[in-house]
């Protein structure tokens, strides 16, 4: 891919922002980077147990090291996606972290957060 430093920067920022988020349970701080068109059926209650279940899976969150990206899903939606992918240590176990994020008017969001143990 292309040199993406600025993209990377801002997945980390966001990345950052969503892990500091998940340790303290603010679902509001978690969503803010999110599109709203993203966050149908991803309430506060579902966030909650969802931190929970990871707590209990992973443990604490302690760093990452970046692995690489990949390119995003395309659509009227997600203009200029990309995806960038973390290898996370948590306290008990270890996880891939994938962010997806994408521009529109000239403004990133996130429309991707997954965590695979």
């Amino acid at each position: 891919m292309n040199d993406l430093k600025k993209e990377l920067a801002v997945a980390e920022q966001y990345l950052t922002e969503m892990l500091e988020a998940d340790r303290v349970g603010d679902y509001e701080g978690f969503i803010r980077r999110f599109d709203k068109i993203d966050l149908e059926g991803f309430g506060e209650d579902i966030f909650l147990k969802d931190t929970e279940l990871m707590r209990e899976e992973l443990g604490v969150y302690q760093n990452r090291f970046y692995l690489g990206s990949l390119n995003g899903f395309k659509d009227d939606n997600h203009p200029r996606c990309l995806r960038f992918v973390w290898r996370a240590i948590y306290e008990k176990n270890e996880a891939l972290i994938v962010v997806g994020i994408h521009e529109k008017d000239g403004v990133w969001y996130v429309n991707e957060n997954t965590i695979s143990k």
